[in-house]
């Protein structure tokens, strides 16, 4: 089922630590307090600023956030909170990135994530504070179905950004500038190879498609991708065709051959092999276990 943990507990043994529950939904409620330095992971990571404002330090760039914003951004890019005014609270929300790339938001939108923006709500509204306390109150209950419609409720308010007004502090055409640098164009490249999977992850794809979107030579599309990720590119693309199939598994009533397929694997033997070795259940299991 899709994981959930209250807060994402990160090393800070380093002061750039690639680490935390990356495949994991997060979501924290807390006093906006200063981070000691940055952090960076591979979350979507939405901030709500209630009745409090916040500098951060975003990939060496300072921003300003207003009170009563919402934010979001791609985490893999380090971040850290210099600065508060108010006494209000943050909420953190932690959407795993290949769970992000399947809700199938505007292309613009998910481009400037991938490209290092921070987008921020030009609204915040009245019912934004509420409905994340109903979303913490139900994920405590551990239920299936209340956890896949939390889930449906975020993807719900975020499409709901991506095509009302918004403004950006403009940070990806700071990062463009500094493409020269190589970290930068492995970023570049990573994008580029997040957003072929996303568009493409339900059809018949190979690592060898991947590598070609970005002109990279395949044993090097695969380790750049394994290095910054922290997973191969096959179990990548695995990941998307397996969210996507829960969500089907539960919204649906479809049979499992055209979920299977629909999904993206190729058989239904194959879906069927790789959702029992991730989940420990079959996909039956799985549809009779979330609506029981």
């Amino acid at each position: 089922m899709f994981e959930w943990v209250e807060k994402i507990s990160f090393n800070e043994a380093s002061p750039l630590a690639v680490q935390a529950q990356d495949t994991q939904f997060g979501l924290h409620r807390k006093k906006p307090a200063v981070m000691p330095h940055s952090h960076w992971h591979g979350h979507i990571e939405i901030n709500y600023l209630f009745d409090c404002s916040a500098d951060y330090l975003i990939n060496g760039q300072e921003i300003t956030v207003p009170e009563g914003r919402m934010i979001i951004f791609w985490a893999s890019f380090p971040h850290q909170m210099v600065a508060s005014r108010g006494d209000g609270e943050l909420v953190n929300i932690y959407i795993p990135l290949q769970s992000f790339l399947t809700w199938m938001l505007p292309s613009s939108f998910v481009s400037q994530l991938l490209h290092g923006e921070v987008i921020v709500s030009d609204s915040l509204y009245a019912c934004d504070k509420e409905l994340t306390q109903i979303w913490e109150t139900d994920i405590k209950r551990n239920a299936p179905l209340l956890t896949s419609q939390v889930i449906n409720e975020i993807r719900g308010r975020i499409r709901r950004m991506s095509i009302e007004d918004y403004s950006t502090f403009e940070l990806a055409n700071r990062v463009a500038k500094q493409e020269d640098k190589p970290v930068f164009g492995g970023l570049n490249h990573i994008q580029t190879m997040l957003r072929y999977i996303a568009d493409n992850y339900d059809q018949k794809i190979t690592i060898e498609n991947v590598s070609t979107s970005t002109g990279l030579h395949k044993n090097y599309a695969m380790k750049l991708f394994n290095r910054v990720m922290k997973v191969s590119i096959k179990q990548y693309i695995n990941q998307l065709r397996l969210q996507h199939a829960q969500a089907l598994l539960i919204d649906t009533q479809s049979p499992v051959l055209n979920i299977a397929l629909e999904a993206g694997f190729g058989s239904v033997s194959r879906f069927y092999d790789i959702f029992q070795r991730e989940f420990g259940m079959s996909p039956l299991e799985f549809r009779r276990k979330v609506n029981c």
